[in-house]
């Protein structure tokens, strides 16, 4: 059963609420009267100290409550200490600001069963302390805790129903309450999604060094992340660009009211989730409302399609079905709410029909062994949770490129008369450097009257005895695999 944590530092380690940060001085003798508590009052956010995680990088808000309090020093020592009463298993930590001539103490206000209790006049007392940990000095107020009404209880429901485990992708989850907050609560809401490579990398120990007092302009800055090519958010706070290691689903501050009712993005499946609530008053007790284990999201079951308005559109043809070129579709074009929602293209080429193994992609060169097949493609769009989209682009038939004209840069040169017993022969023709570079190449065949002369297939042939008297000519092809040849004929005359 999950429980519901309303306390301070939980998972940020209340070690991030200790003395990080101070600078402290050499020990040195108390002078009478000199330790003075000047403040007292409720922990805000303002009060943590700098190193503490910027909640931006938080998957939570920030799980702050309790007392803080400053004090002056006359004789300023290296060491201090707070002590309640009556006595509470709180953590609390105190130091000297040197820098700001300053102490500082806090006093978290516990979780579980140790806890600061609300209604109860605890008397503060710091200490200081000499070498050998002895009080040296110490000075003491009374602060009356607090802290804000809240409910006594809080869970998650999906239509109603108590959610133990898993959440839906895709459909209304209700963070509902027992009993009621105190009016005039200013609350910030955040629900976080995480790979479970990051956390399995993270864990608890969400951190940065990078930290801005802009609160606002971190969650505006937040909410508008831009995605790169590895679907990581960019953030730029203060000109400098940040990853976030999540995907904020809420992030929202109102007064009033928390955000009760929020959806996961089927794109979330397979995620951790994060549901944390702090709510603040003024002069009053925080309350911060999270649960002690993330939930795992799970992808709800498609209902329909996804809206077709998300596709601007689905790709345009290119290139024309020929063997040997490339032919294919440009990239389907959607909107950012299909962009976000995870909508993917997947291909398949068909020959008359039929799958082509392995062409898979937008683009597919038809081999020579096409030549006259029905060439499509199909292409399916797919988003997380909802079903497929499929359709198609209908090439129509495979033809072959021509090798043109323009390759040959000079004709055949005929020499020798068809005479029986002397050679007939050709020069050329000669080819053009991108006919050469393209692979095209020059075959022969010499024909008698229209009919192969069986060996024939050079430049030059010598005629004999059996073929006096029929014409000579020979057939010259500029090929190119996969493409249709371009043909020529030499004519020789009767053979002599």
């Amino acid at each position: 059963m999950r429980t519901i944590v309303r306390s301070g530092v939980v998972v940020a380690g209340t070690a991030a609420l200790a003395a990080s940060g101070l600078t402290l001085v050499g020990p040195a003798q108390a002078d009478p009267a000199g330790l003075s508590i000047t403040d007292v009052h409720y922990l805000t956010l303002d009060d943590l100290p700098e190193d503490f995680p910027d909640e931006l990088f938080l998957p939570y808000v920030a799980p702050f409550c309790g007392i803080a309090l400053e004090f002056d020093d006359a004789t300023p020592g290296s060491s201090y200490r707070v002590r309640l009463s009556p006595e509470a298993q709180v953590e609390r930590e105190a130091g000297w600001y040197a820098e700001e001539e300053t102490g500082y103490a806090y006093i978290d206000c516990g979780f579980g069963e140790d806890v600061l209790v609300d209604g109860q006049t605890y008397t503060i007392t710091v200490e200081q302390l000499g070498i050998r940990g002895r009080v040296v000095e110490s000075t003491s107020t009374e602060f009356t805790y607090d802290e804000i009404d809240s409910p006594v209880d809080a869970r998650l429901e999906v239509a109603g129903q108590v959610v133990d485990e898993d959440l839906p992708t895709g459909k209304p989850i209700d963070i509902a309450f027992d009993g009621a907050w105190e009016e005039g609560t200013t609350f910030h809401t955040r629900v976080v999604t995480v790979s479970a490579e990051d956390w399995d990398y993270w864990g608890w120990g969400f951190d940065s060094d990078f930290r801005t007092a802009d609160r606002a302009a971190v969650a505006a800055a937040a909410r508008a992340a831009a995605r790169d090519d590895d679907g990581v958010a960019v953030v730029v706070v203060d000109g400098e660009e940040m990853e976030l290691p999540f995907d904020l689903v809420v992030d929202e501050v109102t007064t009033g009211a928390p955000v009760t009712r929020f959806a996961l993005p089927h794109t979330a499946g397979d995620s951790l989730a994060f549901v944390s609530i702090r709510a603040e008053k003024a002069d009053r007790g925080s309350v911060y409302l999270g649960w002690d284990e993330p939930w795992w999201v799970v992808t709800s079951d498609p209902v329909a399609q996804f809206p077709a308005g998300w596709i601007k559109n689905p790709g345009r043809k290119s290139g024309a079905p020929v063997a040997g070129s490339s032919v294919g579709v440009t990239p389907a074009v959607l909107t950012h709410t299909g962009a976000v929602s995870g909508v993917k293209a997947n291909y398949q080429w068909f020959l008359d029909g039929k799958k082509i193994p392995g062409a898979t992609k937008r683009t597919y060169v038809p081999p020579a062994p096409s030549v006259g097949r029905h060439l499509t493609l199909g292409i399916q769009l797919t988003a997380p949770g909802y079903f497929p989209r499929n359709g198609s682009f209908d090439f129509g038939r495979v033809g072959q490129r021509s090798v043109p004209a323009g390759w040959v840069a000079a004709p055949a040169v005929r020499s020798g008369a068809p005479r029986v017993g002397r050679v007939s022969s050709v020069t050329g023709p000669a080819l053009t450097a991108t006919a050469v570079t393209s692979g095209a190449t020059v075959y022969y065949q010499w024909f008698a009257d229209g009919a192969k002369i069986p060996g024939a297939r050079s430049s030059s042939w010598t005629p004999t005895a059996a073929y006096r008297g029929k014409n000579l000519t020979l057939g010259i092809a500029i090929a190119k695999p996969a493409w249709k040849s371009l043909h020529q004929t030499v004519s020789f005359g009767r053979i002599g």
